[in-house]
């Protein structure tokens, strides 16, 4: 597709910072962030001058990333490696951000229920050596009943708990641990266009999936409470969601556990569903560079307008994901994986979400409001 790139060359830095001591001129790197994919990775690869005999070993070092002299990563070192041949003499480093630690860990025995989610969460990280912790919602409710299982990962446990509030969790480039969700107030940061004309065109490729493989017609969400005296025969919890947008007759049954009431099964019954939407829509967009044309970096959270006459869209869309790149046959270019708008954590914002949902566009799936609203 014809596209205007009026940028090049794009003169970014990048700059992985170990022990004080910047490193540059890398040959090739990857720096992902999605906030649907713990542990954000990073790997770099550079040409190592032949008078360089020896080289550090930095597995297991804290490193950070800087665009420009943003802060878009703090992570820590997973794998280092020092290749040599004939033709050629490379090393290159791996790593994660700090949800590493609480993917690879398991979480401490400890009991949270009672607590608010963010105290929970907190009980969970800080034994792991995860001290700043942040809210971004506007409620931080109380837990009634998560079990941690023994062995279970910290980072999975933490989902939990924020699962249960309709929150989720990740952490920010300065590796502050973030549980909440989306802001859908926040004006969109660029405008993608695609036009058959090629005029306005400003992206090199498009990718538009749509998945119907885990939509169903009807699921019902069953649970059991622990048997209280006097209590018997309220045990049982079920609730129904039946989907009419779906033509074909997909029943599906999910036992929920760690529920006290039917409000809570229903919170979790919410959460399940809206995954389900989410993952039934992407849009994943390749750009040039790895800043918008008003020079921002792409940066996971934010809200972009995109255009596209070949699927029949305009609309304002949700950035999920990027993926910053360098490579010899590619250059620099970022890939943004987008979802529809207002459809992710609508508990964390609840007024913004819904208003997002209704915001008009094409392209724009619509799932039942009676999702939203908890019936």
């Amino acid at each position: 597709m014809a596209m205007q790139n009026n940028g090049y060359p794009f003169n970014n830095e990048i700059v992985v910072e170990i022990d004080g001591k910047q490193h540059k001129n890398w040959k090739s790197y990857d720096i992902d962030s999605d906030f649907l994919i713990p542990a954000d990775a990073f790997s770099f690869n550079v040409g190592v001058p032949s008078d360089k005999t020896v080289l550090e070993d930095y597995s297991g070092k804290t490193a950070k990333v800087l665009i420009n002299g943003e802060l878009v990563l703090t992570g820590i070192v997973d794998t280092t490696q020092h290749s040599i041949s004939k033709m050629d003499r490379t090393f290159s480093l791996n790593g994660r951000d700090k949800a590493s630690i609480l993917v690879d860990c398991s979480a401490p025995i400890t009991n949270v229920k009672g607590l608010m989610v963010l105290d929970a969460i907190k009980k969970i990280v800080e034994p792991l050596g995860i001290k700043k912790v942040e809210l971004r919602a506007e409620s931080n409710p109380t837990l009634d009943k998560v079990d941690i299982d023994i062995g279970e990962t910290a980072w999975n446990a933490l989902i939990h708990c924020a699962n249960s509030a309709g929150l989720h969790a990740w952490f920010d480039p300065a590796g502050t641990l973030i549980v909440g969700g989306a802001d859908y107030s926040t004006p969109p940061v660029a405008t993608l266009c695609c036009m058959k004309d090629g005029k306005r065109n400003n992206f090199t490729q498009a990718s538009l999936t749509t998945d119907v493989s885990q939509s169903f017609s009807e699921i019902t969400f069953l649970a059991q409470r622990h048997g209280r005296s006097g209590d018997d025969n309220k045990n049982d919890l079920k609730w129904v969601f039946k989907d009419d947008a779906i033509e074909t007759y997909k029943p599906k049954t999910v036992i929920v556990p760690d529920v006290e009431n039917l409000e809570a099964l229903k919170k979790w019954a919410k959460k399940y569903i809206t995954d389900s939407i989410l993952n039934s829509f992407t849009l994943t967009i390749t750009v040039p560079d790895h800043k918008t044309q008003d020079g921002v970096l792409w940066t996971p959270g934010q809200r972009v307008h995109v255009i596209c006459e070949e699927y029949d869209i305009d609309a304002i869309f949700f950035l999920m994901g990027r993926r910053f790149m360098l490579s010899r046959t590619g250059g620099t270019t970022t890939e943004l994986r987008l979802k529809e708008d207002g459809i992710w954590t609508p508990d964390a914002y609840a007024k913004k979400s819904e208003k997002a949902r209704k915001r008009k566009g094409k392209k724009a799936k619509r799932p039942s409001a009676s999702i939203y609203e908890g019936t």
